[in-house]
């Protein structure tokens, strides 16, 4: 039994058991080891609390990057993307601020465009036009002793040159041609129709378009350059009522503000022109030097009555033609809308 004891004790010692103290246990050599410590378990399961809080919560990772500041931050990893829930907060604020922001502006931009709309013309309807607006009042007198606004000068070269000022002066012309034709003048010669030079037999649009279309100040020296060339061309729809009229056996008064020492030079020009057979040329003599044109060529007038003319009508291409008396029974205004004279 002595000898059974002795076996029981040595197998006993040869399987280790752990002791409490220790609480470390082992299984025979060349197994792994299967636990550790009661240190090494409480530092486990702190390391997972601390796991909770940490930047790769979810699962292990190979890697990761966090941004942000105290408890909102934006976590990257291979696992993924996690926002903390006080970054979701501050994202939904933002995002929902933009949107109120967009909205707001989106609706400003309707409004604004309605007024836009509303103030734009519709459709085949034309903005008004100051320049139009000062035109028209000059050519109805409303306005006196007016030069042509800067800002209007492309108005009036698009009027000339667009053929509109053409198209107008030869209505004019025409509405005359209608007044007179069913007149019948006596064969004593003396019914006459009086007729200004200037932009009205002859043109100086060439000259003005030289000279910003009247939107400057009227330079004489200039002015007497070109007269002296005697090139004005012709008015063609007044050279023909012109040439009808002589026929018809009107007499035919040209009256003009030039100066009588320019009487060769506009003679010239006239006939260079197509006109000819006038029963008078009147020029301003020395003694009508700065008298206004509507006292001076009214006062010619009156002469032409006084030697026996019937004045019938009068065409002139601006007021100071026509008004004052003797000027006929009707008279007819030519469109000028580069200069003015009175």
């Amino acid at each position: 039994m002595a000898e059974k004891g002795g076996d029981e004790e040595s197998l006993l010692a040869n399987f280790a058991v752990p002791s409490r103290a220790s609480s470390s246990y082992t299984i025979e050599p060349g197994r792994e080891t299967l636990a550790g410590s009661r240190s090494s378990s409480s530092e486990s399961l702190g390391s997972r609390r601390e796991s909770t809080n940490s930047l790769f919560s979810r699962r292990p990772s190979d890697w990761g990057s966090r941004y942000g500041i105290g408890t909102a931050f934006v976590q990257l990893d291979d696992a993924g993307i996690y926002l903390s829930s006080l970054s979701i907060t501050i994202l939904l604020s933002t995002l929902g601020t933009i949107g109120i922001i967009l909205f707001a502006l989106v609706v400003t931009f309707a409004i604004l465009l309605g007024h836009c709309q509303k103030s734009l013309p519709g459709p085949g309807v034309t903005v008004p036009d100051p320049c139009a607006s000062f035109a028209l009042n000059g050519e109805l007198n409303n306005l006196q002793g007016w030069i042509v606004p800067s800002e209007c000068q492309d108005f009036v070269a698009h009027y000339v040159d667009s053929g509109q000022y053409s198209l107008d002066f030869s209505r004019a012309v025409d509405a005359g041609r209608q007044y007179l034709k069913p007149i019948v003048n006596e064969a004593d010669g003396l019914d006459m129709i009086v007729l200004d030079i200037d932009d009205t037999c002859i043109s100086h649009v060439p000259y003005y378009r030289d000279h910003h279309f009247g939107a400057e100040l009227f330079n004489l020296t200039s002015w007497q350059f070109w007269v002296m060339k005697a090139s004005a061309p012709p008015l063609e729809p007044m050279l023909s009522l012109y040439t009808e009229l002589r026929a018809l056996n009107w007499s035919l008064a040209l009256i003009t503000g030039r100066s009588e020492n320019q009487r060769d030079l506009t003679e010239q020009n006239l006939l260079a022109a197509g006109y000819e057979g006038w029963a008078a040329l009147i020029l301003r003599s020395e003694e009508n030097e700065g008298v206004p044109a509507v006292e001076y060529k009214t006062k010619e007038r009156l002469k032409l009555e006084e030697k026996g003319f019937r004045i019938w009508s009068g065409f002139g291409d601006q007021w100071s033609d026509l008004t004052g008396s003797a000027s006929g029974s009707r008279t007819f205004k030519l469109p000028n809308p580069m200069y003015y004279i009175y």
